[in-house]
């Protein structure tokens, strides 16, 4: 984006940039117009003010400037339940709410004490009151920033923009609200110059969705007969500028403390300490274990010590010559020592026939089996 008015951040002539914020600079009664030659007639400068051109623009980007002003804060009861946001490396709400009053492109930010990542969000921020039917989240800070400060150059009621990002209804029935929720969306985001609320909701602009014509004509950038156009209620035409630090009350700067060079790694410088850490733990337990090992053995030495002092000695070998053992007898004397065997000199009587009787032998009775 780029500002004619503008260079290196500061103004390039104060006559031009109170010229381009001056009240009386607004469109007569024909704008927009059928032409474009028509519609730039239409200002008392001659062309219709462009996007940010009263805006500072440093190294071709844009600048942050001094001026913001808080609209909404879940402090005092904003529910602050946004979607459209992302994720910024911001660990604590200080820094996430100093980083989006420095971003001029921050129009939101919320944080998530619960999220491991620090939990900072960022972003335009839509449906902040209902979440657009997602499940509610417990945010323990959140603000809705206006970046510098807004002119309201032309009412646009009755008038259809064409292009512009359709956010819908954002409560049920509270159609004011709806109004004054729609008009705050477009006056936190710098890139915002028309709004507009009809029987569809909230219609803002935004150049990542769809560019408006420039200059606006009837003739394709804007309508005023089409029955979309008769349901426009509410709109405005605005204008987003810095005023010049002159006109600044607070000296003090925004940004309170200077951003982490690191950026999105910040946290990894703290890696090498902790392996560092980690070498020393290891180093201190592998000494630990040394210790231990060398006491363990100066006291198994200390007990083979106390053990050899209290043994009893042991017995040691005659140095005379061993006796010898006495000779043994022959064998056939060994056998002749043995006793004799005494067998009886009755002979052996024959066997008894069964049934028959011997004489002065007992009778004996066979026993029959029982039947």
């Amino acid at each position: 984006w780029t500002a004619d008015a503008w260079g290196e951040g500061q103004h390039a002539s104060d006559k031009d940039f109170n010229a381009l914020v001056d009240p009386h600079n607004v469109p007569d009664q024909t704008w927009p117009a059928t032409t474009a030659e028509d519609s730039h007639k239409a200002w008392p400068m001659g062309r219709q003010p462009e996007l940010l051109a009263a805006w500072p623009v440093r190294d071709g980007k844009i600048a942050m400037c001094w001026q913001s002003q808080v609209l909404k804060d879940i402090q005092d009861g904003w529910p602050g339940q946004c979607v459209g946001l992302a994720v910024v490396q911001a660990p604590t709400v200080e820094k996430c709410r100093i980083s989006c009053t420095n971003q001029p492109r921050c129009p939101v930010w919320q944080f998530n004490p619960g999220q491991i990542e620090g939990g900072c969000w960022q972003g335009q921020g839509y449906h902040c009151n209902k979440r657009n039917g997602f499940s509610t989240v417990q945010f323990s800070g959140g603000q809705r920033i206006q970046h510098g400060s807004v002119r309201v150059v032309k009412q646009m009621a009755g008038i259809e923009v064409h292009n512009l990002r359709l956010i819908g209804k954002l409560s049920d029935s509270d159609q004011r609200g709806d109004i004054a929720r729609c008009r705050e969306l477009c006056h936190s985001d710098i890139l915002c110059q028309y709004w507009q609320y009809g029987r569809d909701g909230c219609q803002v602009e935004d150049p990542a969705y769809s560019s408006v014509q420039y200059p606006l004509t009837l003739e394709g950038g804007a309508s005023v007969t089409s029955d979309y156009a008769k349901s426009v209620v509410a709109g405005e035409f605005i204008q987003h500028y810095c005023p010049p630090r002159s006109q600044q009350r607070d000296r003090t700067s925004l940004r309170t403390e200077k951003p982490d060079p690191l950026g999105y790694y910040a946290n990894w410088r703290f890696v090498p300490y902790a392996i560092l850490m980690s070498l020393f733990i290891l180093m201190f337990v592998c000494l630990a274990f040394c210790v231990l090992d060398q006491k363990e053995n100066a006291l198994l030495s200390e007990v083979q010590h106390i053990d050899a002092a209290t043994s009893p000695a042991m017995p040691t070998r005659s140095s005379r010559p061993s006796e010898a053992a006495p000779a043994q007898a022959p064998l056939q004397m060994q056998l002749a020592s043995l006793p004799q065997r005494i067998f009886s000199s009755r002979p052996m009587q024959p066997p008894v026939p069964m049934g028959v009787r011997t004489p002065g032998a007992p009778i004996m009775l066979a026993a029959c089996p029982r039947r």
